[in-house]
C-alpha cells in the first residue's frame, strides 16, 4: 500500500457522531483538518493539527468563506432534524458548493440518508418505513441536497447509510451502487465505518462521481 499523502480537510458537521468520526480518523492519519461549527465547546477532541473556524451553517458568505481559507477536500455530514418540510440541507450545500468552486476545490464526500434520490425504496419495510415515515421531511430534503452536488461539476461522492449506530468502527461493510446490495446486509452502520469510508474515498480518489450505499 502506498504512503499517504496528508490532506487538508474542511468538515461541515463535525459535532455530530459521523462528523466527530471522521475528525478522529483523519486527524489519526495525520491529515490537517479544520471544523466550522457554531460552537467550539461541543468538540471533544484536541491536536494541533485542528483548526477550528466557528459559525453558523445558514450564514453562506460564512461557509464559503471557511471553503475559502485553504482546503483541498470538504467532508460534510450535517444534519437537520426538518419537523416539517424545509429544505436546510440544500441550502447548507449550495453555500458548501458555492465556496468550493469559489477556492477551486473539487473532491467532495457527502454523507447523506438511504431512500434519498434513486435509493427510495432500498431495503426491508423496516427500512422504507422509516425513510418514508419516520424521515417524511428530510428524505425529501436530502434528495434536494444530492442534486446541488451531482449538478456541481465536483469530484464528488455520496454515502447513504441506513440505521446509524453510536458504536466503535468494525472495518466490516458494504459498499454499493444500486438498489440490491451484492451480498447480505445488516441495513444498519456505525458513524464511525461511514466515517472511514468517507476518509478512504478522500485518500485515495476512490468512488468519485458516484452515489453510494454504505451498510453492515
Amino acid at each position: 500500500m502506498s504512503e499517504i499523502k496528508p490532506k487538508k480537510i474542511l468538515v461541515f458537521g463535525a459535532t455530530g457522531g459521523t462528523g466527530a468520526a471522521f475528525v478522529q480518523q483523519a486527524l489519526a492519519h495525520g491529515h490537517t483538518v479544520t471544523v466550522f461549527v457554531r460552537n467550539s465547546s461541543k468538540l471533544s477532541t484536541k491536536s494541533a493539527n485542528l483548526k477550528i473556524v466557528e459559525g453558523d451553517l445558514f450564514d453562506a458568505a460564512a461557509v464559503k468563506a471557511a471553503v475559502l481559507s485553504d482546503c483541498e477536500a470538504v467532508f460534510t455530514a450535517y444534519g437537520f432534524s426538518n419537523k416539517e418540510p424545509d429544505n436546510k440541507h440544500e441550502r447548507v450545500t449550495c453555500a458548501v458548493v458555492d465556496g468550493m468552486r469559489a477556492a477551486g476545490v473539487s473532491r467532495l464526500v457527502a454523507v447523506s440518508s438511504m431512500g434519498a434520490s434513486e435509493s427510495a425504496g432500498i431495503g426491508p419495510l423496516w427500512v422504507r418505513f422509516v425513510a418514508k415515515v419516520i424521515l417524511k421531511h428530510i428524505i425529501p430534503d436530502k434528495t434536494l441536497q444530492e442534486t446541488v452536488i451531482r449538478n456541481a461539476d465536483l469530484a464528488w461522492t455520496i454515502l447513504r447509510p441506513p440505521m446509524l449506530l453510536s458504536k466503535p468502527a468494525t472495518g466490516q461493510y458494504t459498499v454499493w451502487k444500486g438498489q440490491k446490495p451484492p451480498q447480505k446486509v445488516a441495513w444498519k452502520v456505525t458513524r464511525a465505518d461511514v466515517a472511514a469510508e468517507g476518509l478512504r474515498c478522500i485518500e485515495t480518489g476512490d468512488q468519485a462521481g458516484q452515489a453510494l450505499q454504505i451498510s453492515a
